[in-house]
């Protein structure tokens, strides 16, 4: 049988072998007789035939360049309304309104679904949003807010200055517990009719501007509400704006943000139809979901992450400016971080440079001052504690604490990475440090709103305004306030308080500067660099305005006018739009 099979194999083998060979002596029989033939044939007019070819080849390349260019002269492309654009955040988003903020990612979804009567663009100044403009008395006590008249919230109803008197009042009130409030003390407000409010100052405060770009509540919605109750309100799940998209959906299990386009949002219509935010726990996760095409923009991207990001040829990375700082905050509560001298000796066991060339890979620069380099009471004569490891062993081994001293950042790659390092450096002046690494939610409900922590490695954003107060002064050590080292001074307040209160821009600088130099001698924390922010999208996504922000939901300014789609127009048309 087997013999049979392979007696077939072989005939069928020949068969196509000599087809083989038929197949190409005819070949060559008919190259031979009608192409080199008649090449032969065709004797001294062989070069002028070549000449032809070569005249209708260029001729016909010309008539195609000439269209395209007739193309390119009479056709454009411009963007058009459409497409669905997915971001990637960090965090978890549980309360959305805007006086109670909890985290960069509740912060920026409100920045999509809530407008102030200011913002911030990208040269990092304050520009009219829902107010059309304003005016400052001479005394720079009274503020008079004009108000748009082409507002309408998501639900159809007009937005008036009753809104923003509601809002400033919730703000105010004790029992929402809203952490803006100390930017709205003694600050009272009249509704002067349904487009002008009118808010009077205790004193000149010029910083005061910052404070008005804070998302506008409805008070036809929530004017009813007990303030207490705002935060677990049905509205802090499901809110109503005035912003370029409204919500869809929240919370669901598929840990999916889902905004739509508002129809009559006063600047236009937004491009995009829908903006989805997909909520990560880490960066490493939000770098491997655009990798994997779940998404089109990645929120925040650590140094350490560039070289394999720039891997993805579609993804463009942005860095924006931010008036931020890291630090490792003291707990002055803490008996052995209540005294000065040790804390200057901790300092001195800190390298920022090392930190930020390792860790960070050189993705930042040092800083050692609340007020930064730029701003206005900037002090850069203030006192430094540079780094002397020497120094601090001879101070700290004469007093050691009596446990390790409990350090507690952020679990992310950034904090854990600079936390490990701390923890290095202290260790070698003989502190031991136990490190605590927790989530979003664990940090700020357990640790920083209880200030329960010995040692906190966190970032602050000081803001478009040097006015440091919320961040500084006594009034602030407890919760909502957000004086994370729990600093006390006399002389310090009393220099913060002049300092935003004053009128002239050379004295509030003055006494910015006085504030550092105090600040710099009691060392209630040891801040260690300003960090870039570091923002991917992908190419597809159009309109993006890079340049220096507040804070990173700043990034959505002017969203309206991304685009994901194009279409092929006249230029005349294109023109008369």
């Amino acid at each position: 049988m087997l013999s049979y099979f392979t007696f077939r194999w072989h005939r069928q083998a020949r068969r196509w072998r000599k087809r083989l060979w038929v197949g190409q002596r005819w070949l060559r029989n008919y190259l031979d007789r009608h192409v080199y033939g008649a090449w032969q044939k065709l004797g001294p007019l062989r070069w002028m035939f070549v000449a032809w070819l070569m005249i209708v080849g260029i001729s016909l390349w010309g008539v195609v360049a000439g269209i395209g260019a007739l193309d390119s002269y009479f056709i454009t492309t411009q963007p058009v309304a459409g497409g669905v654009y997915t971001e990637g955040i960090l965090g978890e988003v549980r309360v959305l309104n805007p006086i109670l903020p909890e985290n960069t990612a509740t912060k920026d979804v409100n920045k999509l679904v809530f407008n102030g009567l200011t913002r911030v663009n990208t040269k990092r100044n304050i520009e009219p949003d829902l107010a059309e403009r304003w005016e400052v008395s001479a005394d720079q006590k009274i503020y008079t807010f004009y108000l748009r008249k082409d507002v309408l919230w998501h639900d159809g109803k007009p937005f008036t200055a009753k809104d923003v008197a509601f809002t400033v009042a919730a703000i105010q009130n004790p029992d929402s517990r809203s952490p803006l409030a100390p930017n709205w003390q003694g600050i009272k407000y009249e509704v002067v009719n349904d487009t002008t409010i009118k808010f009077t100052l205790p004193n000149s405060y010029t910083s005061f501007l910052s404070a008005t770009t804070v998302g506008i509540l409805p008070h036809h919605l929530l004017d009813s509400i007990r303030l207490s109750t705002l935060r677990i309100n049905p509205f802090s799940q499901q809110p109503i704006g005035t912003g370029p998209y409204k919500l869809g959906n929240l919370g669901d299990d598929s840990g999916l943000i889902v905004l739509k386009a508002h129809e009559q949002y006063f600047r236009g219509r937004p491009m995009i139809d829908e903006v989805h935010f997909a909520l990560y726990s880490n960066p490493t996760a939000l770098l491997a979901g655009y990798a994997r095409k779940q998404i089109l923009g990645i929120s925040e991207l650590n140094p350490d992450q560039l070289e394999l990001a720039r891997k993805n040829d579609s993804l463009t990375i942005n860095g924006f400016s931010l008036p931020a700082y890291v630090g490792l905050f003291f707990n002055t509560k803490t008996p052995y971080l209540s005294d000065a001298a040790t804390r200057q000796a901790l300092a001195q066991a800190i390298d920022r440079n090392r930190i930020i060339n390792g860790a960070l890979s050189s993705a930042a620069v040092p800083v050692y001052y609340p007020i930064l380099p730029g701003q206005p009471g900037f002090n850069a004569k203030a006192a430094r504690y540079p780094y002397d490891p020497a120094a601090a062993t001879s101070v700290l081994q004469a007093k050691k604490p009596a446990q390790p001293l409990r350090l507690v950042t952020l679990k992310s790659p950034e904090y854990s990475a600079v936390a490990r390092d701390l923890g290095q450096q202290l260790n070698s002046v003989g502190i031991a440090v136990d490190i605590k690494e927790v989530d979003i939610v664990s940090l700020q409900q357990n640790h920083i709103r209880a200030r329960n922590y010995d040692l906190l490695l966190y970032g602050q954003n000081a803001g478009v305004d040097p006015d440091v107060y919320a961040y500084w002064h006594s009034s602030q050590t407890a919760d909502p306030g957000l004086n994370l080292s729990n600093y006390r001074s006399t002389e310090a307040d009393r220099l913060l308080e002049a300092a935003r209160l004053g009128r002239d821009a050379s004295m509030r600088a003055t006494k910015y500067a006085g504030f550092v130099d105090v600040w710099a001698k009691d060392v209630p924390a040891v801040l260690l660099y300003s960090p870039r922010y570091l923002y991917g999208q992908d190419a597809r996504v159009e309109g993006l305005l890079v340049g220096k922000i507040a804070e990173p939901s700043d990034r959505f300014y002017a969203i309206e006018q991304w685009s994901m789609k194009r279409q092929r127009v006249l230029k005349r048309d294109a023109n008369q739009q």
